[in-house]
């Protein structure tokens, strides 16, 4: 290696050594400062042990806090929020009696079926399963249109109906159909297809949803009383299952829904609730639709009801009426039906071996059990691919319920409410029209006594005493009425609504704040300290790449023998034509007549 280079890798060392030192003695670092400082090597030793301890320390800390950090928990705080218009939710509304009975009677004159079916679970043997044939879910599973034709339909059972103070139609509700419970079910505020959202700006009952509806609970025919399913906790009531939900989503009245008796005025209070979820990584929440179904909001429950209705026709090859189906599914067969029921009825009421034969549906049976093992066993979930949605809203409900309609009143709400005044024929189709008649025969045989007040009208509609039948007719009347009507009210009694938040436990924020203490700990290092090291860098890697200085020291450009000078005549040493060296930077501290002088000769204050 030349000389030269050798003297540039000497000089560089000793610059990046210069650097280094010039840097730890001003670092804010104060383990670093001590160890450049010090003169004695014992002191430089010991300090440079105490900052490995540190900094062993706090790379052990900082371990923790990026372990804590990447832990991403979450926390969750209430805010309530006011000044803001509420949206208000889907109501959807069931009638707790799947068959109306009205109908049933008409269809079973008009079709054989009906009544075929009806003797058929009667005689035959079901084994274990005979409660679940015999059900309504039964009834659906094996006569499919029969069971859609005797549902219960809003423009037959809506009396009334008022939003916000202004009328509303069976048009507004959205008909669901629930094939295991309720058959025709109706949703108000389902915003699917021309429904617009509603916000509320008040609270109170005129300006919520108020309904006045008929449940068509007529006598059943004679000699056809229906049977008790003691295995049901829910069937052979009278009312309304009401369910309120956010819009959007799809209904689970069964689940989530509450009883509205007949023959009272029912009031729901509602106060909005959102729940705020945090995504990945601090969650799972998603902002998708519902899975399998994106027709509807994504909620964690329908979604579950979708996967569970998947397995059982995974495993069964048949679809289950008691979950929901998406619509690729509405092919295929109900696991509960027993196809060409209608000719084993004919075989075996011919046979007359009815009671005797065991009628057995493999299908049936592997629902049951696949249904009963999903109920008790919740490791399917894994599978489903199922997760919360990042932004929910629910409802916080309170009812209160009053008697309703007063027997004062009865008379004129049924004209209110059929529109007799106007038309007769509505209440002249419904069984209800027995209530009115009984009604209208007594108060036409007073209302001339009414019009007329003398004193002697008014003793005698004060203190007659009526007779017996008129008895009897007023309290069938108000027998049919109370187990028939009803109102609901469903309103917003408070526009505040209170948000549960998720927020990170331990965001970036506190991880860098938490550096910033830790290195202050153990190091003493900051912000500042650390530009310092980065400085430090820059200047190496200068030094690393920096080229030869442009004019060389004349040890290094001269070569010499025996002390002697030699000059090429082919290379300048200097590029001026005349070199003066008190021109030099090093030399303008000198006098020119200082030149030449020995050292004893120059003044005191001189830099030699």
């Amino acid at each position: 290696m030349p000389p030269n280079d050798t003297h540039a890798r000497k000089k560089n060392r000793k610059s990046a050594m210069a650097i280094v030192q010039e840097l730890g003695s001003e670092s804010n670092a104060h383990g670093l400062a001590k160890i450049a400082m010090s003169r004695k090597t014992k002191r430089k030793v010991m300090w440079s042990l105490l900052v490995i301890i540190g900094f062993t320390a706090a790379a052990i800390h900082l371990s923790f806090l990026v372990i804590k950090y990447l832990q991403y928990n979450v926390v969750e705080v209430s805010e309530m929020k006011d000044g803001m218009p509420v949206e208000f939710p889907s109501v959807t509304i069931c009638n707790t009696q799947a068959l109306s009975l009205t109908k049933l009677k008409d269809r079973m004159n008009e079709t054989p079926d009906i009544n075929n079916w009806f003797q058929f679970i009667s005689n035959a043997n079901f084994g274990e399963h005979f409660s679940r044939v015999e059900s309504v879910q039964g009834f659906y599973e094996n006569l499919f249109q029969e069971a859609k034709n005797v549902g219960h339909e809003i423009k037959d059972t809506l009396l009334h109906c008022r939003f916000n103070q202004r009328p509303c139609h069976p048009h507004n509700f959205t008909r669901y159909f629930n094939g295991k419970n309720y058959y025709n079910c109706y949703t108000f505020n389902s915003k699917q297809g021309d429904h617009d959202m509603q916000y509320m700006h008040t609270t109170g009952p005129q300006h919520g949803l108020s309904i006045v509806m008929a449940l068509d609970n007529d006598d059943p025919p004679l000699g056809a009383y229906g049977l008790y399913n003691q295995e049901s906790n829910i069937e052979h009531t009278a009312g309304l299952r009401v369910q309120v939900h956010a819009p959007q989503t799809m209904p689970s009245p069964m689940d989530h829904g509450f009883d509205i008796p007949p023959g009272y005025s029912s009031s729901v209070g509602l106060k909005a609730v959102m729940n705020s979820r945090k995504p990945y990584p601090y969650g799972n929440c998603t902002y998708d639709r519902l899975k399998r179904y994106p027709k509807y909001r994504n909620t964690i429950f329908s979604c579950f009801q979708l996967c569970k209705q998947e397995i059982v026709i995974r495993e069964c090859q048949c679809r289950t009426s008691g979950l929901p189906s998406t619509p690729e599914q509405k092919n295929l067969s109900y696991c509960g039906t027993f196809h060409h029921w209608q000719n084993l009825f004919q075989q075996l009421s011919k046979s007359g071996s009815f009671n005797r034969t065991h009628l057995y549906n493999q299908k049936l049976d592997c629902e049951v059990k696949v249904l009963h093992r999903l109920s008790n066993d919740r490791s399917y979930e894994v599978g489903c691919g199922c997760f919360q949605p990042c932004q929910e809203t629910s409802y916080q409900k309170s009812i209160s319920l009053s008697y309703w309609p007063l027997e004062f009143n009865q008379y004129n709400a049924l004209q209110t409410f059929y529109g007799i005044l106007e038309d007769s024929n509505r209440i002249n189709n419904s069984f209800m029209s027995e209530a009115y008649y009984n009604l209208h025969e007594i108060i036409k045989k007073y209302e001339p006594l009414a019009q007329n007040m003398t004193g002697e009208n008014a003793e005698q509609l004060l203190h007659a005493d009526i007779p017996m039948d008129e008895r009897r007719k007023q309290a069938r009347a108000t027998q049919l009425i109370h187990q028939n009507l009803l109102r609901l009210n469903v309103y917003l009694e408070d526009l505040s609504v209170i948000e549960f938040k998720q927020m990170a436990d331990y965001d970036i924020a506190d991880l860098l704040s938490d550096i910033g203490g830790t290195l202050g700990l153990w190091m003493g290092i900051s912000i500042l300290t650390i530009m310092e090291l980065v400085e430090l860098a820059i200047r190496l890697v200068a030094i690393l790449f920096k080229s030869e200085n442009r004019y060389p020291d004349h040890m290094d450009d001269h070569s010499s023998a025996n002390g002697i000078l030699e000059h090429s005549t082919e290379r300048a040493i200097y590029p001026q034509d005349t070199y003066d060296p008190y021109t030099q930077p090093e030399f303008q501290s000198f006098e020119k007549n200082d030149y030449g002088r020995t050292t004893n000769d120059l003044p005191p204050d001189s830099p030699i």
